[in-house]
């Protein structure tokens, strides 16, 4: 990366460290928006399996809806788990971009905004991403464990 960066100027660092930025933002939305839809699909499935009637004469369905109570939690907790995980993954790469590039950025033009909004605005705009993933990793364990 040194021997890149020492071939372009501050202004062409600057936007490139941005767009990086940027495209590692998109993809923590996305990755928040895949874990929305996909806990969205589980609940929707566990309430529906909760709910569901289980006639007296389909006794191997009854066996099947016990193990799908199990199983929705389990695949839930593990795809919370991952995407939380990747989630984390790109909040990382973004500061660790800003940092690398806070460390070598030479003189830049005064009106640039900052490479990344940083302070209580990136703090307050990462609580949903951090925490969203572990409040329903809970919710998926209280409801495993009261299975």
């Amino acid at each position: 990366m040194d021997v890149i960066e020492s071939n372009l100027t501050p202004l062409e660092h600057y936007q490139a460290v941005r767009s990086q930025i940027e495209h590692e933002d998109n993809l923590v939305s996305q990755r928040l928006s895949w874990f929305l839809a996909s806990q969205a699909f589980l609940f929707t499935a566990y309430a529906i399996s909760l709910n569901g009637p289980t006639p007296l004469h389909f006794q191997n369905l009854e066996a099947q809806a016990k193990l799908l109570m199990v199983l929705l939690p389990v695949l839930a907790l593990s795809s919370a788990f991952l995407i939380w995980v990747s989630v984390l993954a790109g909040l990382w790469a973004m500061r660790t971009l800003r940092i690398v590039f806070e460390r070598s950025a030479g003189k830049l033009p005064a009106q640039l905004p900052s490479v990344q909004t940083t302070g209580r605005a990136l703090l307050a705009g990462q609580l949903g991403p951090v925490f969203i993933p572990p409040m329903f990793i809970a919710v998926w364990l209280i409801l495993l464990l009261r299975t």
